[in-house]
């Protein structure tokens, strides 16, 4: 586990969907079939604009999205893929691995149903991590934790800074989910954390006095009949309920649980801390990406003093350098295909990593193949508290408080992106 990066995705979601009206630190609203002809990749035409070669362009797509649903038991993990493939050395790929496919497009999903194309995938797997292996990277996220992340975020973290005290200090908000993940289960059962998560969940998607009841009621209840143990766990959390109350619910940004801002976000650190070159980013048009694409303009936005956040090797470059941003069709791309089949596999890997697998044998061989390897951060959670075992000693709120300034300075000047 990549602890650093998940803190990272876990203040910069924070900071950067908090910007529109601002009424102190966080307060503020959010911006918000198949056919038999075989596919021959270099017949398809391209449906990208022109874009000039002064650039990084990088692609991403995504598997088990399912916005604000976290607690889906089909589809626990999300994993977004990113890949700066060009176009000859995509083609080669697909000539190798892909050519006679009988489908409009390349997806894992219709692909893995049959051995002969998980086949394809593995070779595939195997020859990108050993040929091309700097050109992809991979996020993951644990649905469930990441849902509790959340939860410490937008109220306790949120309560802790009325207070005076920094959650983000060293890691702590990151140690209170670790230790709340794999606490409450073994003193409470299994149906303890995953019923609160629930009711959480419906909280932040309906935003109704009975949903907030619902939620906090049930915490509550569970705190007076709960042994010590417990209540030295839940005593946050309440603390953060009553403090906030109601009108807190009501100002937090509109999707405040969807995680593809975020992991979109750390893949573009990923790639400025590459080049000095800017950044065109190609994302699948049927992503929810495109749903937030002026928020994702302002993150993005040159406008955002240049500077560098983090601890030393923990850092990440603004502004982003992200120049533009084009969603697309993935069936006239192969970069994109590429990405949602990587994904795929990352998520059915991941599956069995946390036993919501189907087939071993397959996230087996997954595992050997190297899926594991394109990774470069997740939101997972690990049995480890102490800063140093996770790695955040000297990590601070600052630098939460330095973006969500930057981000307030750019709307109150009333600058925007350019047109992309």
């Amino acid at each position: 586990m990549n602890y650093w990066q998940h803190l990272e995705a876990s203040w910069s979601r924070h900071c950067l969907q908090r910007f529109g009206t601002y009424s102190g630190r966080f307060q503020v609203s959010r911006i918000s079939e198949v056919n038999r002809a075989n596919l021959r990749y270099d017949a398809k035409p391209s449906r990208l604009p022109e874009m000039p070669d002064d650039a990084l362009k990088f692609y991403m797509d995504e598997s088990g999205f399912t916005g604000e649903y976290l607690m889906s038991r089909e589809q626990p993990v999300f994993v977004h893929v990113s890949t700066t493939l060009n176009a000859a050395r995509s083609a080669e790929l697909y000539g190798a691995f892909f050519q006679g496919t009988q489908a409009p497009e390349l997806k894992h999903a219709i692909l893995a149903r049959r051995p002969a194309g998980r086949e394809r995938i593995l070779r595939f797997i195997e020859a990108i991590g050993s040929d091309d292996r700097a050109s992809f990277t991979s996020w993951l996220v644990h649905k469930e934790f990441a849902l509790l992340t959340y939860l410490v975020d937008t109220w306790v973290e949120s309560a802790a800074y009325l207070d005076g005290i920094d959650l983000y200090q060293d890691g702590a908000n990151l140690a209170m989910c670790n230790m709340a993940y794999f606490c409450l289960p073994a003193f409470q059962g299994e149906h303890f954390l995953h019923g609160h998560l629930l009711r959480f969940q419906s909280m932040m998607m309906k935003r109704t006095p009975a949903s907030y009841a619902a939620f906090w009621s049930h915490v509550h209840a569970d705190y007076e009949r709960a042994d010590d143990r417990t209540r030295e766990i839940l005593t946050p959390f309440l603390h953060a309920g009553m403090k906030l109350g109601f009108a807190h619910l009501l100002r937090l940004p509109k999707r405040a649980i969807d995680p593809a801002l975020t992991t979109a976000v750390c893949t573009c650190g990923h790639w400025r801390k590459t080049t000095e070159l800017p950044l065109d980013l190609i994302h699948d048009r049927s992503s929810s990406l495109a749903k937030d694409k002026e928020l994702w303009d302002r993150i993005t936005s040159p406008d955002v003093d240049r500077m560098t956040l983090g601890i030393p090797g923990r850092d990440t470059a603004y502004p982003l350098n992200v120049r533009g941003t084009t969603f697309a069709d993935s069936k006239a791309v192969l970069q994109l295909q590429f990405c949602d089949l990587l994904a795929g596999a990352a998520a059915a890997w991941a599956r069995n990593r946390i036993g919501a697998g189907s087939d071993q044998d397959y996230a087996d061989r997954l595992e050997a193949a190297g899926i594991g390897e394109f990774e470069i951060g997740s939101i997972w959670p690990a049995p480890a508290f102490d800063p140093d075992a996770l790695g955040m000693r000297g990590w601070s709120g600052k630098y939460a408080d330095a973006v969500t300034e930057q981000l307030a300075k750019l709307d109150k000047s009333g600058k925007s992106p350019p047109d992309q």
